[in-house]
Parts: structure tokens; sequence; C-alpha cells
């Protein structure tokens, strides 16, 4: 997978919940898990046109506390549908848990939101953790994602990954072991 990506800022501010936020309850409430339809209801509170205008590779800068209150993962495989990375400030550990689980690329970066502003084109390697904004040349050193998350959203998420090392393990044992 390549780790460095090239994209417009999508900035939100601080405290944005997950639900009614960065998704709908509804979808939570419907048990919709299909990334593809999630997509189109990413940030539909916050700003209606988002999910017709972002594109693959773009990425949602946001502030403290992101997706925080329940750690449904509707709002994470939305962004995974949408194709976008994640960049905020700070995040709970169960909103984190649930990005990465979906398969969406993260960094936390205190300060990031100074750097950039909405419709600036970003730079953003998540393997090293740096971000650089290329209408300032700015650059800001993320905290790297740790290995193990970048193997699981690699794998596409939390579930394929498990299957793939399931799938690893029954090739090393055998099928009657």
């Amino acid at each position: 997978m390549n780790w460095r990506w090239k994209g417009t800022a999508w900035v939100f501010g601080d405290d944005v919940p997950n639900d009614e936020g960065l998704m709908p309850l509804a979808m939570t409430r419907r048990q919709e898990y299909d990334p593809a339809v999630l997509a189109s209801h990413c940030f539909e509170q916050l700003d209606p046109a988002f999910a017709r205008r972002v594109k693959p590779h773009d990425f949602v800068v946001a502030g403290r506390r992101f997706g925080h209150g329940n750690p449904h993962i509707q709002g994470f495989l939305g962004l995974k549908g949408a194709g976008v990375g994640l960049l905020v400030e700070s995040m709970g550990r169960g909103p984190l848990r649930a990005c990465i689980n979906a398969g969406v690329p993260v960094l936390q970066a205190p300060g990031l939101r100074a750097l950039c502003r909405a419709g600036d084109e970003l730079e953003v390697d998540f393997e090293v953790g740096v971000i650089r904004n290329l209408r300032t040349d700015g650059t800001l050193q993320a905290e790297p994602m740790h290995s193990v998350m970048r193997e699981i959203i690699a794998a596409g998420g939390g579930l394929a990954h498990m299957m793939q090392r399931l799938g690893e393990r029954t090739r090393q044992r055998g099928p009657c072991a």
C-alpha cells in the first residue's frame, strides 16, 4: 500500500461527534455497514456538500476530540468508502480503534489546524508521520502510524486482517491441524 498521499484538506473544528457529526445516527440504527452507502452520508449535518465533492486521497482535518461519543463504526466505514485519510489534533481510544478497524489511515498531530485551511493541498506520509501543506510549504511532524495499524489498514480493516491472519495460520499448519 502506498502510504504517501496528496489531496485536498476538508477542515472541521473541535469536538466533532461520531453520531450526528461524522455520521447520522440513523445509519447505525439501520445497521448499515456498506462503506459505499455510508460514504454518501459522511458529515451530512455539518457539510451537506462533502459527500458529493470529496475525492479519494483527500483528507478530513479536524481538531481535538474527533469522533467522541459512542464508538460506532459506521462513520469510519463511511470515511473508508470515500477513500479519505484522517488527520486530527486528537481523538479518544475508542474512535481511534474504530478508525483503524474500518481501515482508515489516521494521524494525530497537535497544532494541525494551524497548518492548513479548507481547500489547501496537502501531502501526507502516514508511514513517517509528515504532513506538508503544499500552499504554504509548512510541515508538521506527527507520531507515525504504528506498523500494526498500517498492517490492519493495508489488509482492508480489522475483519479483513483477522481473516488474512487466520488464512496464514491455516496454510502454515495444514488443513487437518
